[in-house]
């Protein structure tokens, strides 16, 4: 009978003393979790909720930079909340008998979380624009509009199932929603995400470990608005078509040399409002426990491609034509993150970065061309080059994990320069009971 809890220190990658989680260490350490084992795979892949038994975690926030405003000085007094805070936890029932060597396993899970903001949501857009006589196919006799901001979305719901056996094979169904339904006077707003995924984690023998996860997922936009001005009715629906994703990886002990190899894939291909986008992912990684730390190197090839049925340059713009804009993106992506206990095993300092080489193109009526771009040398954004954290790990059971704002190494913060819009830019946490 295979002990998967041994299994599992050898293939989370890091050592006991380092091991912290939550999106804080990611964004801090070249934000890319697919090449080692993190508490935020758990939204990607359930089955590996199973890992993490009586579990809490969430987020304060993160919190983006003001900008350069001048109106600021140093004796202003301001203050701009965190956005997209939210919680969760995962409760586990273990079957294991009294003084079996399996651990906890069998055991039955259950989780969830409130306001996350998924991966899915990035395909929904922004802002729907939709003509006045738009039902459809009657718009020669008026070409005004009017805009409708789907950014809001009151629920926000995961839902997670999990069992592992007592061999030690994972397997996790995960629910994700995002709804929002707003009435004002004669216009009503409905905007739909919905996913639904299974995943499982399996290893082979005692130096691999596959997981797998795949996704149904839907996005509809609804719109009814009889306009107060007396002329005919906005109506759209982008009806309930499927959109599908998936990913993989194998996570491999080249024991006896202390490396972990990690190749990962994904796609996804998304039948969104009046768009549709097929990303696709393919890479490999590897990472090693060091003396009282971790280090993990990744190279990603991608491709994405996002057709859009619009008339004019506003990518999230619906209208009835049949015309299309695709836009395309492919090109490499090289990420690493190191992190180390320092003074004492109760603090750890993290540094991670990336570099993306992209190559861009617009297709569509009256456009035609192509760019080569790359992530942002530093804006606050999460696709930042460089970013660094540390975290506080308390009789490990509560851990506390923040991203430093990267200015106030140069600033001291408003002690030694002007003021600055933060200190943290995100702070996560957990605790395991």
């Amino acid at each position: 009978m295979l002990n998967r809890t041994a299994l599992a220190s050898g293939i989370a990658l890091a050592a006991a003393s380092a091991v912290f989680a939550t999106n804080a260490r990611v964004e801090s350490m070249g934000e890319n979790a697919d090449y080692y084992m993190d508490d935020v795979n758990i939204w990607k892949n359930p089955a590996d909720a199973n890992l993490y038994p009586n579990y809490l975690l969430g987020e304060l926030g993160q919190k983006a930079g003001i900008g350069d405003s001048t109106s600021y000085n140093g004796l202003s007094r301001y203050n701009s909340d965190p956005t997209n805070p939210w919680f969760g936890a995962v409760f586990a029932k273990s079957f294991a008998p009294d003084g079996s060597n399996a651990g906890r396993y069998p055991q039955f899970i259950i989780g969830g979380a409130l306001n996350r903001s998924d991966e899915w949501l990035s395909y929904m857009p922004g802002a729907i624009r939709i003509k006045t006589n738009d039902n459809r196919g009657n718009l020669a006799a008026d070409t005004t509009s009017t805009s409708y901001d789907l950014t809001n979305f009151p629920v926000k719901f995961d839902g997670i199932l999990g069992f592992a056996d007592a061999n030690g094979n994972l397997y996790g169904l995960k629910t994700y929603l995002a709804y929002s339904d707003s009435t004002n006077a004669a216009r009503e707003v409905q905007t739909v995400l919905n996913t639904y995924t299974l995943g499982a984690n399996v290893p082979f023998g005692s130096q691999y470990s596959l997981e797998a996860d795949a996704t149904l997922g839907f996005l509809s936009v609804d719109v009814k608005d009889a306009d107060a001005t007396g002329s005919q009715p906005r109506n759209y629906s982008s009806g309930l078509t499927p959109s599908f994703g998936g990913d993989a990886r194998l996570f491999i002990d080249a024991r006896p040399i202390p490396i972990v190899f990690v190749p990962a894939a994904s796609f996804r291909y998304v039948n969104a409002p009046e768009q549709t986008i097929t990303n696709f992912r393919v890479g490999s990684g590897a990472n090693v426990s060091l003396d009282r730390g971790f280090f993990w190197l990744g190279v990603d090839y991608f491709y994405s491609s996002n057709e859009v049925f619009a008339t004019d340059s506003t990518y999230a713009t619906v209208s009835d034509s049949v015309s299309s804009t695709t836009l395309s993106d492919n090109g490499i992506r090289v990420s690493f993150g190191i992190e180390r206990n320092i003074w004492t095993d109760w603090f750890v300092i993290r540094v991670g970065g990336q570099k993306v080489i992209n190559f861009h193109k617009v297709n569509g009526p009256g456009q035609n061309y192509s760019a080569m771009s790359t992530n942002p040398d530093i804006n606050a954004d999460n696709n930042d080059l460089v970013n660094f954290g540390f975290g506080l790990n308390i009789e490990d059971k509560l851990k506390v994990d923040a991203v430093v704002a990267k200015d106030i190494l140069f600033t001291g913060g408003a002690l030694l320069g002007g003021p600055v819009d933060h200190v943290l830019s995100r702070i996560s946490a957990s605790y395991s009971f």
